[in-house]
């Protein structure tokens, strides 16, 4: 036999022994997914009996898993499970599909109103990605009544559609992921309206779930937990980059320290894109670029947030990179200050969406006015120049959470995160000219008023320059 014919049975051997490996440690491996600080599967049942009340005779409710999102030629983006699905039943697999039926569906003989469709394991992927959850472990660690692997789901909703009235998704990704055609390289949307009209005409498509937003809006024990120990972290990445801030500092040197914190504190990722502009940077309402050298006598506003399991927070600080706000810089930074602490005066049970809002801008209005900045006493064209943004949005398993934007409720966390920005070119003074604030905290409505998740975080003047002049 030649050297190259033993070199080819060798290495089949070696990829056999490996697969094997992978069968064995497929059966025999724990499956840790969870931790301590995860709702339990009864927090996740009760969610979906909640959903289940809600809705009518003949109605099916479908929650999608998010995409795999390609980052380039064979390289994906990390993996980031679909909100939804994680409020719902916390299923962290891709390709999953949760479907909630008000009557049932047999199976078997059994009747079943909640489903899981999942992928089913592969020994030979589990060597390169690690273990993940098939029907059984979703069962056994989300509670589910039962699971089934995925390229069962068509039958299953081909059955079901033509007693349904109304069909409704929750979220819509950009290619079906088996909901109803697996494998099929559609728009979801258009996928699926394509199957309601051939297997059932008169069913009505709904997207997405008003009730699931309903219910995201007011948060529950295990999600308040959960959402301040992301603020704490959080909080974290704040106090130590104003610390470690030094002028000529790039400002993706700052970003760094922030992120290297929240992952140090056990933070899984970021919340969103992290905001860290300087000078002119920091008029720029969602500037992510962050390569600007910083320098003397700049403001740095850095709006940042880290998730935990799922749930983000989100903070803006602005401070000096002297670690002293100069007279201009400071008289604009108590603007907004004034304008937050109305804001989150405003942030009352009962109270309107937007009354926090309205507060921060009356104060910004009335402020810049006896400063010049502005001229016309409401005139909103002209406020909104340098103020013009909205001061609150719901805050959860997304930086903007859904909710119904009614009367504020007991147990909802929203921002108050009023801006004032004045790029160079501005129709007033040069004096003011790029200088960008926003002061962002994270307010849990409460019967006995607004509380500050992130209050504890330096927040005016006097603290920010204590904290950033400190030896300790």
């Amino acid at each position: 036999m030649r050297y190259h014919d033993q070199l080819t049975q060798w290495l089949c051997a070696i990829a056999l022994s490996i697969v094997l490996a992978a069968s064995a440690i497929a059966q025999t491996f724990p499956y840790e997914v969870f931790d301590k600080d995860l709702p339990a599967p009864s927090v996740y049942k009760a969610r979906r009996e909640q959903l289940l009340t809600s809705m009518a005779a003949r109605t099916a409710c479908i929650v999608l898993s998010a995409d795999v999102r390609n980052r380039q030629n064979d390289v994906d983006f990390e993996y980031r499970q679909s909100s939804d699905m994680l409020y719902m039943c916390g299923s962290p697999a891709p390709g999953s599909t949760l479907l909630l039926v008000k009557d049932g569906v047999t199976i078997n003989g059994r009747s079943f109103t909640e489903i899981l469709f999942i992928p089913e394991r592969k020994p030979e992927r589990e060597v390169w990605q690690g273990v993940s959850m098939g029907p059984a472990e979703a069962m056994q660690y989300l509670g589910v009544d039962t699971a089934i692997v995925t390229k069962n789901m068509k039958w299953i909703l081909d059955s079901i559609v033509k007693n349904l009235d109304t069909l409704a998704v929750s979220t819509l990704p950009t290619r079906s992921l088996g909901v109803p055609l697996a494998g099929k390289n559609l728009y979801a949307e258009g996928e699926i309206k394509r199957w309601l009209k051939e297997a059932n005409p008169q069913c009505i498509l709904k997207t997405p779930i008003r009730a699931i937003a309903e219910m995201r809006e007011v948060k529950d024990t295990c999600e308040l937990r959960l959402l301040r120990k992301a603020i704490d972290i959080s909080m974290k990445g704040h106090l130590e980059t104003m610390k470690g801030a030094r002028p000529g500092m790039k400002e993706y040197e700052l970003e760094a320290l922030m992120e290297y914190t929240f992952k140090r504190k056990g933070a899984q990722d970021v919340g969103y894109p992290s905001i860290v502009g300087s000078n002119y940077n920091a008029c720029i309402l969602h500037y992510t670029a962050n390569r600007r050298a910083t320098e003397m006598n700049d403001l740095v506003l850095a709006d940042c947030g880290a998730e935990y399991h799922g749930y983000t927070a989100d903070i803006t600080r602005t401070f000096p990179m002297t670690g002293r706000f100069t007279k201009d810089q400071r008289t604009i930074y108590e603007i907004v200050l004034e304008a937050q602490d109305s804001g989150i005066a405003a942030s009352t049970m009962g109270s309107d969406f937007r009354a926090p809002h309205a507060a921060a801008m009356r104060v910004v209005e009335r402020r810049l006015r006896e400063l010049g900045i502005i001229t016309t006493m409401g005139e909103a064209d002209e406020v909104k120049r340098y103020f013009m943004h909205g001061t609150s949005h719901y805050l959860g398993l997304d930086v903007h959470d859904p909710g119904t934007g009614g009367p504020l409720k007991a147990n909802s966390v929203i921002t108050v995160e009023p801006g004032v920005y004045i790029p160079a070119g501005s129709p007033c003074d040069k004096r003011w000219w790029n200088i960008g604030v926003r002061i962002e905290d994270d307010i849990l409505i409460t019967p006995e008023g607004p509380v500050n998740l992130s209050g504890a975080l330096a927040r005016t003047a006097e603290d920010i320059e204590r904290l950033m002049t400190s030896d300790e």
